[in-house]
């Protein structure tokens, strides 16, 4: 499972980054939980104002910025953090869904983290990122993740925290699982990790038509995924 975090981080040893990297280390240790083997890389959008600019002012694309979607298009989760200023996410950050093709996300299950000064802004990923991320027809998970300040000082928010974080990546990683078809393995199985179900309602996360992955054209049709709240089942 390929699992990309883009994430604005203004310094370099922002919270953003900070919590980009223990939400990347959750995941991972969800995958490996279920018995996959899994692959992470990081943007940092950051390293990409100048070739946004450029793209917003003349429509030119520069090579690391179709680098950058490419690997969007790779992976088959994304975690997206942000930081959040005056009630919202900056702006250097939604420039990049802004830009990205539609079809690029779709899909596509996300997660969505962001940092700020006080829990007051705390809604600004579902207020802002949310609406985005679903009309680039990314499946967002229900769980966001918001770190304030005290979530970082203290043992009983960082404590929390990470139980936010711990809900939201096990979300993250149960619905790519089911919408690319691949069947948990237990630890120490000599079956592959990472095989496409193969049978309607074989394993846990069974799919109809012999494990078929659903198309960019399919979108959210049904049939082909499975919905969410079976997944919490059990």
């Amino acid at each position: 499972m390929r699992i990309l975090s883009v994430s604005t981080s203004l310094s370099e040893d922002s919270t953003t980054l900070k919590l980009a990297n223990k939400i990347l280390a959750a995941a991972t240790s969800a995958v490996e939980g279920i018995g996959l083997t899994v692959e992470t890389d990081h943007v940092n959008v950051r390293n990409l104002s100048s070739a946004l600019t450029d793209m917003a002012l003349t429509g030119f694309r520069s090579e690391e910025l179709e680098a950058a979607f490419a690997q969007v298009t790779k992976a088959d989760a994304i975690v997206t953090v942000t930081p959040v200023y005056k009630v919202a996410p900056v702006g250097l950050h939604t420039l990049f869904w802004q830009l990205i093709d539609e079809k690029t996300l779709a899909g596509k299950p996300v997660l969505i983290g962001s940092t700020g000064g006080t829990p007051r802004h705390s809604l600004a990923g579902e207020a802002v990122l949310r609406p985005m991320l679903s009309y680039l027809k990314g499946i967002v998970v229900p769980t966001t993740i918001f770190a304030a300040t005290d979530d970082w000082g203290s043992i009983e928010g960082g404590r929390n925290l990470n139980a936010r974080i711990r809900q939201a990546t096990e979300e993250l990683v149960s619905l790519s699982a089911a919408i690319h078809g691949v069947a948990p393995v237990s630890p120490g199985s000599t079956e592959a990790a990472g095989s496409p179900v193969q049978t309607q309602g074989s394993g846990e996360f069974g799919r109809p038509e012999q494990g078929r992955r659903p198309s960019i054209d399919d979108e959210f049709n049904p049939e082909f995924i499975t919905p969410f709240a079976q997944l919490l089942e059990g």
